[in-house]
């Protein structure tokens, strides 16, 4: 699917640092439904009292949301945040639960022993056992958000399996997939036809796959 990206020129794929992490085998095609991070700052006037780090964080359960069909919730501060988790087994659970088809957080998670049980796949850089509260705050649900080099789109078809983790953007989605069944099925018949003897090189010059 990458290959296809890059000859649209559009698309990227996120770091390999981001895998699974609670599944040994995983696969999803889903719309992406982001959750924006940023760093907290200081008020104008230090003598006042700060927001509540709950009030700074509660979006981040995407409240608005009563279903999670056919989506993939994204994370995403920026650059890789390894030394603060993005979720926790709660919170992935109840994603579990809403229905989504998996988590793409753009750094860290914690609570492994509870998200082990999971059915849908968690992606994450990391394992920690802090979480954001006081240090960092959701900005925006449901627009974007950047997981380092890329941004991900609410909407955008989000592919993830053992291999990586793909981002295409909405409109293109469907003129991708198409292409990707079709390429799917020639390098499929090719890697029968390598187990029966013949020769790749032969194959490549007949079909233009590799």
């Amino acid at each position: 699917m990458i290959d296809i990206l890059d000859g649209l020129q559009a698309g990227n794929a996120l770091t390999p640092k981001i895998r699974s992490i609670n599944t040994p085998d995983h696969y999803f095609a889903a719309q992406a439904y982001t959750v924006t991070w940023k760093m907290v700052r200081k008020g104008s006037d230090i003598m006042q009292a700060q927001p509540s780090t709950w009030s700074q964080v509660s979006r981040f359960l995407v409240p608005e949301l009563h279903s999670g069909a056919g989506l993939v919730y994204v994370a995403g501060a920026g650059p890789l945040l390894t030394d603060a988790a993005l979720a926790g087994g709660m919170s992935c659970t109840y994603f579990e639960q809403l229905g989504f088809a998996g988590v793409v957080l753009g750094g860290a998670v914690r609570d492994l022993r509870e998200l082990m049980p999971l059915l849908i796949p968690i992606l994450a850089s990391n394992p920690i056992p802090t979480d954001t509260q006081g240090a960092f705050w959701v900005a925006e649900t449901g627009t974007q958000c950047q997981i380092e080099q890329v941004t991900v789109h609410s909407g955008d078809l989000v592919v993830s399996d053992i291999n990586g983790t793909v981002v295409v953007p909405q409109a293109l989605a469907v003129q991708v997939l198409q292409q990707a069944l079709s390429i799917d099925s020639t390098e499929n018949a090719m890697l029968e036809k390598i187990r029966q003897g013949a020769r790749l090189p032969d194959l490549i010059n007949t079909t233009g796959r590799i």
